[in-house]
Order: structure tokens, then C-alpha cells, then sequence
């Protein structure tokens, strides 16, 4: 448990970040007419990536005492990555069930109003079991591409 303690630490604060984002998300009314989605997604990006960053930094100088190679470092990674996708579906439950359980239905009248899509296609695509296969596919890719990429980067020189 001790090998793997960084890992879960790091997980439980990216998960629990994630939700409190979308309580902000919230709180801001970008729940309600999506005007700032755009922004607030890339900044929820951006955040996500210090956050792997930072577990990266951790692991390395607390656990490997700055003597990681890339493969010790990727494995870690994916660990992570494996921790936070397990978890994944949990923050999207909690998010669109708890946190903003009306953002479907938002999201759906507000793209309803430009008129680009039926309801019935928006019905299909804006629902908690597509936001979960997609964030559990999210996690999993970006996951195994920051862990190459920060393993690259932060590995013995």
C-alpha cells in the first residue's frame, strides 16, 4: 500500500477537484446557459494537467529520491491513471446526480434554441451513461499521454 500511496493520494485530490470545479461551474451559472463553457473546460484542463504535474513531481523526489527512470516513472503513471478512471464514473455520478442535476436538461434546451439538433439526437449524446463511457476514455487516453509525456520529461537524466 505504501508503493502506491502517492498514486491514491493524488487521485482522491484530482477526483475531488474535479468535483468541486463543477460545483464552481455551478455556483458560476455556466450550468445554465453554457456561454462560458468553452473557457471553463480549458481552464479544468489546464488545472488537471498541473495537478498530474505536480503527482509526478511528488513521486519522483518522495518515493524514487529523484532517481526515477521513465519506466518507473510511466508505471506510476499509469497506475494513477488506472486510479483516477475507477474513480471517474463515482465524480460524474456525483456531479450530474448531486452537484448539477439539471445539466442535462440544460444543456439540451440550450442546444435546442440554435436550432442545430433534434431533441431526440441530444437525448441520445447528453446522458449520464455516454458522459460516463466518454470520461472513463478521456481519463484512460490523457492519462496514458501525460504519464509518457511527465515520465519523459522528469526521468533520470
Amino acid at each position: 500500500m505504501e508503493k502506491f500511496g502517492i498514486e491514491i493520494k493524488w487521485a482522491a485530490i484530482f477526483t475531488l477537484f474535479s468535483c468541486v470545479w463543477a460545483f464552481g461551474e455551478k455556483q458560476l451559472g455556466i450550468h445554465q446557459d453554457f456561454s462560458n463553457i468553452v473557457f471553463s473546460t480549458l481552464a479544468l484542463f489546464l488545472a488537471q494537467i498541473i495537478l498530474i504535474l505536480i503527482f509526478f513531481i511528488d513521486k519522483k523526489k518522495n518515493f524514487f529520491a529523484n532517481e526515477a527512470t521513465f519506466s518507473q516513472l510511466f508505471k506510476s503513471g499509469l497506475f494513477y491513471t488506472g486510479i483516477i478512471t475507477l474513480l471517474s464514473p463515482l465524480a460524474i455520478y456525483i456531479i450530474y446526480q448531486s452537484i448539477s442535476p439539471e445539466y442535462f436538461d440544460n444543456l439540451i434546451n440550450y442546444q435546442l434554441a440554435k436550432g442545430r439538433f433534434t431533441k431526440e439526437s441530444l437525448l441520445e449524446t447528453h446522458n449520464i451513461d455516454v458522459k460516463i463511457r466518454e470520461g472513463v476514455t478521456y481519463t484512460l487516453s490523457m492519462g496514458v499521454i501525460f504519464s509518457a509525456l511527465f515520465a519523459t520529461v522528469f526521468k533520470k537524466k
